[in-house]
This record gives C-alpha cells, structure tokens and sequence, in this order.
C-alpha cells in the first residue's frame, strides 16, 4: 500500500523519519510542480540506498574526474556500456571495469546521496508517494546513510542559511567579481577553497552549480561565497528566473536565428543566460556548444557538447556535435566514440551518412597515428 500526500500537510522531514522508524523497503518519489523538480529515494530496512534529483547538476563521474579519480576516457567508455545496457548503473560499471576503488565510490555515493537529501528538505511544497517493495532488487546496495544523522546535519544547515541570506538570498544566486575601486589597493588574504572558488566565478553559473562543478558541498559553497561578499571581493545577483517550456523554446529559436545570422555574441550572452537559469537542459549545453564552435573555440565546444551527453546520454546531436568538435582538436578516440554512438543511435538519420564516413577517417587516422608514433622517429 502506496504512503502518499502533499508536503504541506506532512513534510519531507517527517516522512524521512516515519520511513526510517518503520524501516521500510521501497522507492520515495518528491514532486514539486512551482520548482519544476522531482527527487526519487531508494530505501533499504530504512536507510537511504540511492538518492537522485532530476534537475542537479551534480553527477557522480563529473564528481570523481573532479577528485582525480576517474579521467575522461574512462568515463566515455563506461558510459557507453551504459548506453548499450540502461539497466546498469554507472557505479556498478565503474567497479567492473575497475576503473576506481569500491571505498571511492562508497564515498562519492554518499556524499551524492547527503546532498541530494539536504537539498531536498528545503522544499516546503511538493507530493510525495512512497510505493513499498519486498526488496531493492537489480541493483548492488554500494552505500548506505542514515536518515537520523541526516535530519539533524540539514537541520543545522538550514538554520545557518538563515544567517547567510543577508548576503547569500539562496543557493540560486548568481556570484559575480566585485568592480575594483581606486580603494582596492591590499592585498587578499584568502585561503586555498577561497582561491579555488574564486578562480571558478564567471558571473554565469549559480551557486549550486559552482557547488556541483568543484565537486563540494553547496553549504559549503555559499558559506564561502558569504565571506567573500563581506570581504567586499564578491557581489551576488538573483538568477535569472526560469521560463516556461513554451517560452523557452522560443527563445532558443531565437539564438538559433542569431547564430545562423551571424550575431554570434549576442548569441552567446543570451545562450549563456538560458543555460545558467536551465543548468540541468542538454539542447541548452549543445546550444552553448555551437556557438562556441562558431567562435572557433573547438576545445570549450567539445567540453560543452561533453556536458550536454552527461545530461542526456541519448541525445544524437550532442553526440554527433562532440565527434565534429573533439576532430578539430585533435581528439581523435574521443570522436570516434562520439560518432559511434551517434552511429548507433540515429539508423535513419540524415546526418547519419556524413557520421560514417567521419567515422571511418577518424579511424584510419588515428591508427596512422598510432603507427607514427610507436616507429618514432
């Protein structure tokens, strides 16, 4: 029998620890229709065994290529077997080809599925159904976190938020450099995260993905973002609010004309705004990805094409896209898996063609390569 009903009358807090007392087995799905979101919790006897949101950006390979466990290639090819079986998740690939540590990936779980929950509790509206299960069967139980050591820390959390919104308003926020004064003349004392973080402040991307992209807590995050703005170092801007699906895509049609008119920066500045309002869109990544591309920065348009396949690893046109940038730069493995899987998934499409006979010089080259380069001089 399904456990279900609105936030309002029972919130998320609650249904965790009703959850754990009773300690049951199943799948917890959060719905919030004015965030725009869904959260889905794998419980195993209570515990939390898996933990997800639809709309974050922090995604467990970015997090362990952040951590310098896993490099690029590695996770390609792990994603790839993924493609060609969806039934298998990244984590269990990742061990079977041991490409990481079990006690790694334990930890990145974890910290994956704690600041999944954090972020969760924050919601005051939403509905919730929980769909009891004999078992969490098709899949290995890799970590597992406590709901009771969870509320208590995201309790904490969020009463401390309270003291950082008069200068972080939320994780939402846009930091951006503060302008240099004739004032401005001493020198910064900052430590180490200060410096990472600030080094990463392009004035485009929230706080939350900032989080996402160092590979650290979004608390911990705004807590330092909250220093550097009482430094006088940082200033922080509302994100631009985000659009309905209609409106959306009219915008894109928008850039896409800018682009084919040539009116590339334009472009950019609107594509960029799009894409940090809508960080979790792949057509928003592969967008930013052309237009890169159009500029001739081959190098930042395979990365963004990269990040559009994080997102949407079915996506052809990303894929396809990725094999093109990734050729201009040299890239040639890395092309051809793009094109292979673009291959793979568009049997009729019209590019499809095109893609093969990339694929097959990709190939040949990178072997001429390969040969070149063992012979030596």
């Amino acid at each position: 029998m399904a456990i279900e009903g609105p936030l309002r009358e029972l919130g998320i807090q609650d249904v965790l620890q009703l959850l754990e007392l009773a300690g049951k087995t199943g799948v917890l799905t959060v719905r919030s229709e004015q965030l725009n979101d869904e959260a889905i919790l794998h419980f195993a006897r209570g515990e939390i065994v898996f933990a997800v949101r639809r709309r974050s950006t922090r995604r467990l390979g970015q997090l362990l290529i952040r951590a310098g466990k896993l490099t690029r290639t590695q996770l390609d090819d792990a994603l790839e077997i993924q493609r060609t079986d969806p039934t298998k998740r990244l984590a269990e690939i990742l061990l079977e080809r041991k490409f990481i540590a079990e006690e790694e990936l334990e930890r990145q779980l974890r910290f994956q599925m704690e600041e999944t929950v954090y972020e969760l509790m924050a919601w005051e509206e939403g509905y919730f159904k929980f769909e009891e299960r004999a078992e969490i069967v098709g899949q290995r139980l890799l970590s597992r976190v406590r709901v009771d050591s969870l509320l208590m820390e995201g309790a904490r959390r969020l009463d401390e938020w309270t003291r950082l919104e008069t200068k972080v308003p939320s994780a939402d926020a846009v930091p951006v450099l503060a302008p240099i004064t004739d004032r401005d003349v001493r020198p910064l004392d900052l430590g180490t995260d200060e410096w990472e973080l600030l080094a990463e402040i392009d004035g485009e991307r929230d706080i939350r993905q900032l989080a996402a992209d160092l590979g650290r807590s979004t608390f911990d995050v705004g807590k330092t973002i909250y220093g550097l703005v009482s430094s006088g170092v940082v200033q922080v801007q509302e994100r631009q609010a985000r659009m309905p699906e209609e409106q959306l895509q009219k915008a894109i049609i928008q850039i896409s004309d800018l682009l084919s008119s040539g009116q590339v920066e334009p472009a950019r500045k609107a594509a960029a705004d799009l894409e940090s309002a809508h960080p979790e869109r792949a057509d928003l990544a592969v967008l930013s990805g052309r237009i890169l591309a159009a500029q001739g920065r081959q190098r930042a348009a395979a990365d963004a094409f990269a990040r559009a396949v994080v997102l949407d690893p079915l996506s052809a046109e990303a894929q396809y896209r990725l094999g093109h940038s990734a050729a201009r730069t040299g890239d040639f493995e890395r092309a051809v898996r793009a094109w292979e899987t673009f291959v793979r998934l568009s049997p009729s499409n019209e590019g499809r063609q095109q893609a093969t006979s990339a694929l097959q010089a990709a190939r040949t080259l990178s072997q001429i390569l390969e040969t070149a380069s063992n012979r030596g001089p």
